[in-house]
């Protein structure tokens, strides 16, 4: 996504179904899946567990979405459950709450749709793959703020890092700042990087990481260099944060349209696969499908010429494009 001459300008949108109020018919493919079409095998597949379906991606991956509410409730990586904490679930905002949510298989992609009033929420799974593909679709304001925040029990990695805020005994503003024995303060909502300067957030421990690589925000709102809540760490476990629009110290109006893909990738400990990063990440694979909002490359435009005459070379420096539709830079 950082300019640069003849790099393809756009988003990498893998919707492959549509809201669940617009019927099957507008998904152009299979009918919405149904429990007598589950799969059986251990493979790559799918089954109704009538409050839950649950998405096998045939590599080390399997993970439950609630048939209710849209919430990911389980996401059991090499046999171990990594979602959850506090009795809480990953989900988009703090929960939606009842929900339309269907699925259908479109060989080797499973989509899961959710559809909360004007609101539009999907997950993916290609076969074989580790990751966990995710968009959210806002029409209008009815749902405040657009993040989605991946939940991660305790034990599992305990990092301080820089950029992620950490629960302790002393809040120093409001609930949201809080002082650290070392004489550090950590801020909720103030991380250290940039939108610019991170691809991914996540942890490593133990031959494992876990990471959330995040969309390239055309329709998020802030630019290159906003700064907004990304990770945190407490006694109780985790959180992941993908930020689209965030309502603490926002720079600009909200941009509604479909925003996305942002991935929860799974590997053997190292960083994810830059195929996955923003500004990198291509999906032909789902161009044909005729998804209301989707782009697919042929349609996409190019920034071709972008310089400065005459700059100083010592320092680095962003040309950022931007309007009331999207942004790039």
């Amino acid at each position: 996504m950082s300019a640069s001459a003849h790099r393809p300008v756009g988003r990498r949108t893998l919707v492959l179904g549509t809201a669940a109020a617009a019927g099957a018919a507008a998904l152009g493919g299979p009918p919405t899946a149904t429990a007598a079409s589950t799969a059986t095998t251990a493979a790559f597949g799918w089954s109704d567990e009538g409050t839950h379906y649950r998405v096998d991606t045939g590599a080390n991956l399997v993970f439950k979405v609630s048939k209710s509410n849209g919430d990911l409730t389980s996401l059991v990586y090499r046999g171990t459950e990594y979602q959850g904490y506090g009795g809480k679930n990953s989900h988009i905002e703090s929960g939606l709450g009842s929900s339309t949510v269907t699925l259908r298989q479109s060989g080797s992609t499973i989509l899961i749709s959710v559809a909360y009033g004007t609101l539009r929420h999907y997950y993916a799974a290609r076969s074989g793959e580790d990751n966990v593909y995710l968009w959210t679709e806002k029409a209008d304001d009815s749902v405040t703020a657009t993040r989605f925040i991946l939940r991660v029990k305790a034990g599992l990695f305990r990092n301080d890092e820089p950029d992620s805020y950490t629960y302790a005994p002393t809040a120093i503003e409001a609930s949201d700042v809080f002082a650290k024995p070392d004489g550090q303060t950590r801020s909720k909502h103030f991380s250290k990087l940039r939108v610019t300067d991170y691809t991914h957030v996540g942890w490593s421990s133990g031959g494992v990481g876990l990471w959330l690589v995040r969309s390239n925000h055309e329709k998020a709102s802030g630019g290159p260099f906003y700064r907004s809540l990304l990770r945190h760490q407490s006694a109780d476990g985790g959180g992941l944060y993908e930020i689209l629009y965030y309502g603490q110290n926002q720079t600009e109006a909200q941009r509604f349209g479909l925003q996305g893909p942002y991935v929860i990738a799974f590997t053997d400990g190292g960083a994810p696969s830059p195929s996955l990063y923003p500004g990198t990440l291509t999906t032909p694979w789902a161009d044909s499908l005729g998804i209301p909002g989707y782009v697919g490359a042929s349609g996409r435009g190019r920034v071709a010429g972008v310089g400065i005459i005459g700059r100083d070379t010592a320092y680095p420096y962003t040309v950022g494009l931007a309007n009331a539709a999207a942004q790039y830079w």
